[in-house]
């Protein structure tokens, strides 16, 4: 699931509204193990949606586990 949900950010990357909507899902649907590392990945990935990911870690729409 993990690679499933890189593949399809890395698809929308460009579009704000959809990689922010992707994102709420994959966080959702991943283990906290799986998060991690998707976080991790997301940070070194795409330094110019930092805003966007910090956002989405850090509010209430993902309960993270």
């Amino acid at each position: 699931m993990l690679e499933h949900q890189k593949f399809v950010l890395e698809a929308v990357a460009d579009q704000e509204s959809l990689f922010r909507k992707e994102l709420i899902k994959s966080m959702n649907w991943l283990d906290e193990n799986d998060q991690e590392k998707l976080i991790n990945w997301l940070k070194n990935r795409f330094n110019n949606r930092l805003d966007v990911i910090d956002e989405i870690i850090n509010t209430s729409l993902v309960p993270l586990s």
